[in-house]
């Protein structure tokens, strides 16, 4: 009788293990998946910010072009009404320069913070996939421990 059952005890075991080794394989891949995508969201965060500090600059260059062809605009007027630089005209200018140069400051700062936001997403993906990898280490722990423990009893 009991040599009846050894077959069938063995093919049993083998059976065990390759579900055990198995179980173990299917965690640690899902947390390499895991991995993956966030390393993925990451370099699109990275990217992302990237282009939001090249926006920040062509967002102050611009407007200081812009200020620029203001004044030059506004001394062309002047000179054309026969009107001579004093402290009047100046005042003016002045204004123009100070609302104009609050105006690209704030435009400057929230592309920045835009882009220190994509920046900050990039941070978390890289701290989420290596959370990933590591709990698909843990998930798998288990597992490899049964496949230890079935092993070491033959």
């Amino acid at each position: 009788m009991m040599a009846a059952l050894a077959p069938m005890l063995a093919a049993g075991t083998a059976a065990t293990t390759a579900a055990t080794a198995l179980s173990a394989g299917s965690a640690i891949a899902g947390g390499l998946a895991d991995f993956g995508a966030a390393q993925g969201a990451k370099q699109a965060a990275e990217i992302n910010a990237y282009i939001g500090r090249t926006r920040a600059m062509q967002t102050d260059v611009s407007a200081r072009q812009g200020l620029n062809d203001e004044l030059a605009t506004i001394r062309t007027t002047f000179a054309a009404n026969g009107q001579r630089p004093n402290v009047g005209t100046a005042a003016i200018t002045d204004e123009l320069r100070g609302v104009r140069s609050r105006e690209r400051r704030i435009e400057f700062g929230n592309q920045m913070q835009a882009a220190a936001d994509y920046k900050t997403q990039a941070r978390n993906a890289g701290r989420q996939g290596a959370f990933a990898l590591g709990s698909g280490i843990l998930k798998a722990g288990p597992s490899l421990f049964d496949l230890y423990q079935l092993r070491k009893g033959k």
